[in-house]
């Protein structure tokens, strides 16, 4: 089975799944926390919450500054100056004390690691979610107008393994 379908098995068959559609822009990740704290409270896995909130924030706000359609497409939203609106979907969902977190973005490129200097204030993002998740992938969204990130971050007596 290809590694981000095996991901998304949370995603698409949850006990439980809930989604925000945020504008891309600076304000999105806190309301993305808030979000997941408010969502994995709801289910009873307070003990993931750490971890999720970390991956949600770090995800939406690459998402924000990373995630923006290439070029105007018609069909998009836009504003009344003509630019697009860019969105970010998160998306949570709960199955056998595993935590599914999938954010869509706008742009086709993938999500890249860097090798951030000592002193940068920016580029340690995927590798905290490389630290936190237990796995992570990334694919185009099926229409081809953007990309989904995918991370699981599971409870260690959980039975699905990544």
């Amino acid at each position: 089975m290809d590694r981000i379908e095996s991901l998304g098995s949370v995603i698409s068959a949850p006990e439980h799944q809930k989604s925000l559609t945020l504008a891309a822009n600076d304000m999105a990740p806190g309301r993305a926390r808030s979000f997941t704290r408010e969502a994995l409270t709801a289910w009873g896995v307070e003990d993931l919450l750490d971890r999720a909130v970390l991956i949600v924030s770090e995800l939406t706000t690459n998402a924000a500054r990373h995630g923006r359609t290439p070029d105007a497409s018609p069909g998009l939203p836009s504003r009344t100056d003509g630019e697009p609106v860019d969105e970010i979907t998160l998306t949570l969902a709960l199955r056998a004390g595993v935590v599914g977190i999938e954010v869509e973005d706008s742009s086709p490129e993938p999500p890249v690691p860097q090798i951030a200097s000592l002193y940068a204030t920016s580029g340690r993002g995927l590798h905290l979610v490389s630290a936190a998740a237990d796995a992570w992938a990334a694919c185009l969204k099926e229409d081809g107008r953007g990309k989904r990130v995918i991370a699981l971050v599971r409870r260690p007596e959980s039975p699905i393994t990544s």
